[in-house]
Formats: C-alpha cells, structure tokens, sequence
C-alpha cells in the first residue's frame, strides 16, 4: 500500500478555520481581522462569530485573500443558579457548490444561528447531532471545537455528525491550558470514525494574552477558490500547526514516512496493539530531526504523525486509514 498524504501538484495555503470579530466578542472588526491575517502571511479566514453566520465575501474578499463564510453555533446546558455547566461549540462553514445546491436553503449574512439553550439535563449526544444536522441542512460542513474547554463528556460528542474535530485551539491553550484535543481524536479514531482535525487560533484579540496567529491550517489545493480550498480541507489534503511546516507524508513500501521543519521530536500514532507507533527523538539541540520512517507492522487501521519543535510548537497530519486484505 503506497500512499500520498498531500497532493503532488497543489499549492499552499495557510488559513484559519475559527476567528472572532467585534460582530460577536472579538476585538477585531472584520476589516481589521483579514489586514492582519493577510499580513501575516495567511491566504484565508473563517470569521466564525458566536451565533451569528456572516459572508463577507463580497466586501472583504480579494484575489489573494479568500473569506470563508461561517458561524460558531453554541448549544448550551445551565444548571439551576443559571451556571454554564457544558457547552457544545461548532463551526458551520460554507461548503462546496454541491453542497450547497444539495442544501438548497442557505444562511443569509447575519443570520442568527442559536443559541441552543437547555436547563437542569440533557441528552449531550442528542444537542450536539441535532446542532451539526441544522448547519448540515444549510449547505455547512462542521467542526467540533476544543472539547476539553467545553466540559463536556466522550459519549455527549463523539458522535457521526461533524468532518472535523479541533485538536488545538491556541485561544484556550493560553487561556486556560485547554486546548489539545487529540486524546478524543484517537479514541475516535480507534473505534473506526474517520474524522479529520485542525489546529485554529479561536483569537478574540482581547484580554491580557495572545490568542492570534498561533493555530492554523496549511492546505494543499489546486487555487485559492472557494471550491478548491473547502474540496481539498474535506478530502484531508492539509496539515494543521502551531509553528512547524510538514513537507511531505504518506506510506511507501510498508513504512509510514514524513519530512518537516526542524524537530525536536517526530511521532507516528496508530491503533492495533498496546505500545502501537513509535517516537524518534533528536539526540542534541543540534541535530535536530527533518524526516521519519516507520516500518508497518500490519496491525495499524490507521497511523497519523505529529513533530514538536524545540519550543513545544507542534504540526499533525491527517490519519491515513490502512486497508487490510481479507479482513
């Protein structure tokens, strides 16, 4: 079994899939997010305000700039002293012409979206697929965001209803040390779902920490259309970041391989067996690490790989799922 991870004739674009704007409780205008994503060399943006879908394609747009419309949907669960007890966070984002043509009724620009409010119970697993089916109904495809922060248990959100789950939101790693997610990846992943990640800044762009620019996604796609860039996230051709580049990775002659920026340490994950994946660790500060090979025992469904530089920065690939002959 040989395998590409990303596509040979694409370019790259980095991008953010989760932002906020003064049009809900970032600090940000909308102007002011794509200047200064734009200047810091990301091709495009998700504005993705709390309960509110906005398209800003038209006014904000630009050749070298793609906006990606979207909203972050929020169900919510208070107990009795009005105290937020859990909360599912999702992005709905404009999907592909086909989807949306398969939709046929679209959010229109400022529509509220939400929130969906419970009080005392509920049945998690029930908000959290009935919320993603809604942004599904309206042509979205949807990400899961930053579960840890949210409070909420395995079973009220690993369900079949959303492509991508957020395994690093640099807005509440800074916040409140809640941000990596990939404990829930592989256990989704470990009982069969296909589920695609991405790293995002969540930035609101207030308070008394950096929460921008230190999250995203680099995709690899034929252009910087609407079409290209959203085909190429939902067919997994991209890694997600908080500082290292990967530069290839796929599976050639039974070995699972990757090339990155300098790392301190590469990891390849998989199921199978307790002890499945290795790690490869740099021997010196000095001889740092830009590429990785593991050998396949055979056992792996899927097997996905992350590098970690000298300052704890980390880059993930997409799972590559192994077919098995005869199974």
């Amino acid at each position: 079994m040989n395998v590409d991870g990303f596509s040979k004739s694409g370019n790259w674009y980095k991008g953010n899939l989760h932002s906020h704007t003064t049009n809900s409780d970032g600090n940000f205008t909308p102007q002011g997010a794509v200047k200064e994503f734009k200047k810091q060399g990301y091709s495009f943006l998700c504005i993705s305000d709390h309960n509110l879908y906005t398209d800003y394609r038209e006014k904000l747009g630009e050749e070298d700039f793609l906006i990606l419309p979207g909203v972050e949907a929020a169900a919510v669960l208070f107990d009795a002293n009005n105290i937020c007890k859990k909360v599912h966070h999702m992005n709905g984002v404009l999907g592909s012409r086909a989807m949306q043509e398969k939709a046929g009724k679209h959010y229109k620009h400022r529509e509220a979206v939400g929130p969906f409010v419970y009080y005392g119970k509920w049945d998690g697993a029930k908000a959290a697929s009935d919320m993603a089916k809604e942004l599904h109904s309206r042509g979205c495809f949807v990400t899961y965001n930053h579960p840890i922060w949210s409070r909420v248990d395995a079973e009220e959100f690993i369900t079949e209803d959303f492509e991508i789950l957020e395994i690093f939101n640099y807005n509440t790693q800074n916040e409140s040390e809640t941000g990596y997610d990939t404990t829930y990846w592989d256990v989704m992943l470990r009982k069969g779902r296909h589920v695609l990640a991405d790293a995002s800044d969540d930035n609101h762009n207030a308070g008394d920490f950096d929460d921008a620019f230190g999250g995203y996604i680099v995709v690899n796609a034929k252009a910087l259309t609407h079409d290209d860039i959203v085909d190429a996230i939902l067919s997994g051709n991209y890694y997600s970041s908080s500082g290292p580049e990967i530069y290839s990775w796929g599976i050639k002659d039974g070995k699972a391989y990757i090339t990155c920026s300098a790392s301190e340490r590469i990891n390849f994950i998989a199921d199978g067996f307790v002890g499945a994946g290795t790690s490869f660790v740099a021997k010196s500060d000095n001889n740092l690490l830009q590429e990785a090979a593991f050998t396949l025992t055979g056992n792996e469904n899927y097997i996905r790989a992350e590098c970690r530089d000298l300052f704890g920065k980390k880059a993930w690939t997409n799972p590559i799922y192994i077919e098995h002959q005869g199974r």
